[in-house]
């Protein structure tokens, strides 16, 4: 969820017909990593979303729920992003952080003043209202669910620059436990926290790429590893008082990205092929989610529809994720996706040598 390559794979990358079969393999857990992880994206936001309008009760139920997504959902996308790095690094510094710009940097400032414009439009319907000073301030205060492409941009800046293995370990470690004293943090703090992640998947590509759990006993470890993290959920949420982002829940979050990791190599790859088109579209929805789901809820609310929770969190939920899917299709029919900074751009194909008769020549 790196950059697009957290979050979407290139179309360049997807159109390549000479790859093994185990790295299509490699790339399609990807998608169904991807998948899963902006589903529950949506799901938390919308479920965040139906509390302060109590459409949703704030209980015990709510609580778990959220605890529970928020210790590894987002750690995930960053050990994703960091999968990929080292192969783009092959191309230089200098195009892999252009690259970046345009994918991350760019679709950043974008979607976080378009989603501002429109919450600035309907004021009353809004749980968060936003003005002009937020808008101003995305620079260094990241809104909403943009904090995400802040953070990961940093990341990146970070592996281009410091290509010493250790040092990179060293700053991650020292950032994670500076966040973790940290009496109050914003967002913007949250790459302190993400980092390590990030950098988990940047030095062990190569392992997680070449392992493969097959059979019974991939299966069986799947099961293992779920109820540990079942496990640790509910001792960190104690322990933790629910903090997501807290020392304790450190076991909930590794456990959770590996049963999810797992989970997608053993998935069979025909049969799940609607969640790899989940992952491969995960930016769009991504950024368009709030919208969609938020839009949702007021549309809803305006119809009179009863408080049911259920039906406002799994409606909130189908359209944060169809709605962005229906515009990605659109926007790539009307080869929108790159100027809107959801796809790379593409790569210039180099100009056609200009064919020279030998006659020519010998002239």
């Amino acid at each position: 969820m790196s950059g697009t390559h957290a979050m979407q794979v290139s179309p360049t990358e997807q159109a390549v017909p000479s790859r093994p079969q185990s790295d299509r393999t490699r790339q399609i857990w990807i998608d169904f990593a991807r998948g899963i992880g902006v589903t529950l994206v949506v799901y938390g936001h919308v479920l965040g979303g139906l509390i302060p309008p109590h459409l949703f009760p704030d209980g015990p139920l709510a609580q778990w729920m959220s605890y529970a997504l928020y210790t590894f959902h987002m750690p995930l996308f960053f050990f994703l992003a960091g999968l990929n790095v080292q192969r783009s690094l092959t191309r230089g510094v200098r195009p892999f952080l252009v690259s970046k710009a345009w994918t991350i940097a760019y679709p950043y400032v974008l979607w976080s003043l378009i989603q501002g414009g429109v919450i600035m439009l309907i004021p009353h319907n809004a749980n968060i209202p936003i003005t002009t000073s937020d808008l101003a301030a995305i620079w260094y205060r990241p809104m909403a669910q943009f904090w995400f492409l802040y953070a990961l941009m940093i990341c990146h800046i970070l592996a281009a620059l410091v290509p010493n293995r250790t040092i990179m370990i060293v700053v991650a470690i020292v950032g994670l436990i500076a966040f973790m004293l940290l009496p109050i943090r914003p967002d913007l703090a949250l790459t302190m926290h993400h980092l390590p992640f990030y950098v988990a998947g940047l030095y062990a590509t190569r392992v997680v790429m070449t392992w493969q759990p097959r059979g019974r006993v991939g299966w069986t470890l799947l099961i293992v590893t779920a109820a540990a993290f079942a496990t640790a959920v509910a001792v960190g949420g104690h322990l933790s008082g629910f903090d997501a982002n807290g020392a304790a829940s450190l076991p909930a979050c590794i456990l959770g990205i590996t049963s999810t990791v797992l989970l997608c190599k053993l998935l069979n790859e025909t049969r799940h092929r609607w969640l790899a088109l989940v992952g491969v579209m995960s930016m769009t929805i991504y950024v368009l989610h709030i919208m969609a789901g938020s839009g949702t809820r007021i549309i809803m609310q305006t119809l009179h529809v009863p408080p049911m929770p259920w039906a406002y969190l799994l409606a909130g939920t189908a359209a944060g994720i169809a709605l962005p899917m229906a515009a990605h299709v659109v926007l790539q029919r009307l080869n929108l996706l790159a100027p809107l900074g959801l796809a790379p751009m593409p790569r210039r194909k180099p100009a056609p040598t200009p064919f020279v008769s030998q006659a020519a020549r010998l002239d």
